[in-house]
C-alpha cells in the first residue's frame, strides 16, 4: 500500500528529474551559443558606465539601455568588424606573398569546425571552363557565404538581446539569486568582487589591447607615407592589429611584435647600401616606442588593471584561453580566471573552515535613529519604469 507520504516523494522526485532534463538542456544551448553569451558579457560592462551615467537625466532603464547600445556598443561592434576585415585582408595577402595557405587553411579548419573550399578544385574547374560545374560551384560558394552571413547575424541579434537585458535586469537577477541562495553572505562578497574585477580585467585589457591596435594601425601606415618602400612596414594594418594583442602581455608583449620589424627594416637598409635609410628605421622605433608602447600603458592600463588577478595567470588566460576554446576564448579566458581565483579568495575559507570573513556583511545591528538622518532626504532614485535605486544596476 502506497501512503500519501510516499506519493508526495515519488511526486518531488519527479519534479526533480525533470528540472535537472530541464537544466540540462538550457545547459546544452548556452554551451551552443557560448560565444555570443561571453561576448554579451564583455559588452556589458563595457555599455553598464555609460547606462549609469544617463541615470542622472531621469531616463527610464529601457530607454537608457537603447541609448547605451547605441551610443557605443553598435559602434564599437562597427568599428571591430571594420578592423577585423582590414585585417583579414592585409593577413590574405601575406599568406599569398609568403605561401601559407595550406598551413594557415588547416589551422582554420580546425579553430572553426568546417571544411574549407578546395583551392585547387576550383581552378581546375575555372581553366577547364566547365560552365555547368562553374556555376554549380558558384552556387554552392554563394550558399555557404549565405549561411555564414546568416549565422553571424544570429549571434549578434542573440549578442545585443542578452544587452539589453543584462542592462534593464541584471541588477534585479543579481538580487534576487542572492536573496534565494545566499544565507551567510558569502556569496554576496564573492559576486561583488567578481563584479569588479571584471570590468576591470575583462572591458579594461581588452579595451586597452583594441585602442592599442587602433593607434599602431595609425601610426604604421602614416610612417609609410613619408618612408621609402625599402624600409616600409609590411602590412601595417596586420602589424598594428598585432601590436594591439601583444599588449595583453605586459613589458614584452608589443615589443615582440614591432623589434624584429624593426631588425628585418635595419638589414634592409644596411643590405641596399643606403645609409640614409638608417634613420627611417630609427624613427619607426621611436615613434613605435613612444606612441604605441609607451603611452597607451602609461594613460590607459593603470585605470584597467585588475587588482587581484597576478598578471602573470591573466596573460597565461588570453593565450590560452583562444587556444581552448577558439576565438571568443579570449574573453572566456579571463571570465574564467576571475571567477576561480575570487572563489579561492572568498567562498574556499568559508567551504573549508565554515567561518565567515570578516569583510562578509552579517545582519545589520539594531541602532537608534538620529533625528539628523530625517532633515534633507534625498530624493529617490526611481524612475517611471520602478527601477531599483541600487548603484550596481
Amino acid at each position: 500500500m502506497v501512503t500519501g507520504g510516499e506519493t508526495e516523494r515519488r511526486r518531488r522526485l519527479l519534479l526533480g528529474a525533470a528540472g535537472a532534463l530541464l537544466l540540462v538542456v538550457l545547459a546544452g544551448i548556452a554551451l551552443e551559443f557560448l560565444g555570443a553569451l561571453t561576448f554579451a558579457v564583455f559588452l556589458y560592462y563595457s555599455t553598464r558606465p555609460i547606462y549609469r551615467y544617463l541615470r542622472r537625466f531621469g531616463l527610464p532603464r529601457r530607454i537608457r539601455a537603447v541609448l547605451a547600445i547605441t551610443i557605443f556598443s553598435v559602434p564599437f561592434v562597427a568599428l571591430l568588424a571594420y578592423l577585423v576585415v582590414i585585417v583579414l585582408i592585409e593577413a590574405r595577402l601575406a599568406i599569398e606573398r609568403y605561401d601559407l595557405e595550406t598551413e594557415v587553411t588547416d589551422w582554420i579548419e580546425e579553430q572553426l569546425d568546417v571544411d574549407a573550399v578546395e583551392v585547387d578544385e576550383i581552378g581546375t574547374q575555372l581553366s577547364g571552363l566547365d560552365l555547368e560545374a562553374t556555376v554549380q560551384l558558384a552556387l554552392a560558394l554563394l550558399t555557404e557565404g549565405a549561411g555564414i552571413v546568416a549565422s553571424v547575424a544570429v549571434q549578434l541579434f542573440l549578442v545585443f538581446v542578452l544587452l539589453y537585458y543584462l542592462l534593464i535586469d541584471g541588477a534585479r537577477l543579481r538580487e534576487w539569486t542572492l536573496e534565494t541562495f545566499d544565507g551567510s553572505g558569502v556569496l554576496t562578497v564573492y559576486s561583488r568582487r567578481v563584479d569588479g574585477e571584471l570590468s576591470a580585467v575583462l572591458f579594461g585589457n581588452i579595451i586597452n589591447a583594441f585602442l592599442t591596435a587602433i593607434v599602431g594601425i595609425v601610426v604604421f601606415h602614416a610612417y609609410n607615407l613619408v618612408a621609402p618602400p625599402a624600409v616600409s612596414v609590411p602590412f601595417p594594418a596586420l602589424v598594428g592589429a598585432l601590436t594591439g594583442i601583444g599588449s595583453l602581455i605586459p613589458v614584452v608583449g608589443m615589443k615582440l611584435v614591432y623589434v624584429p620589424i624593426a631588425l628585418a627594416l635595419g638589414a634592409v637598409a644596411i643590405l641596399t647600401g643606403e645609409g640614409g635609410l638608417l634613420l627611417y628605421v630609427v624613427v619607426f622605433v621611436a615613434i613605435t616606442f613612444v606612441l604605441v608602447d609607451t603611452i597607451p600603458d602609461l594613460f590607459i592600463r593603470p585605470f584597467v588593471s585588475g587588482k587581484d588577478t597576478h598578471i602573470g595567470l591573466l596573460m597565461l588566460a588570453y593565450v590560452i584561453g583562444p587556444i581552448v576554446f577558439g576565438f571568443y576564448g579570449v574573453f572566456l579566458g579571463p571570465i574564467l580566471l576571475v571567477l576561480g581565483i575570487q572563489f579561492v579568495r572568498v567562498v574556499l575559507p568559508y567551504v573549508l573552515s565554515g567561518d565567515l570573513s570578516d569583510e562578509i556583511p552579517g545582519p545589520p545591528e539594531p541602532r537608534q535613529a538620529a533625528l539628523s538622518e530625517f532633515e534633507h532626504p534625498k530624493p529617490p532614485l526611481l524612475t517611471s519604469d520602478s527601477e531599483p535605486t541600487s548603484e550596481t544596476d
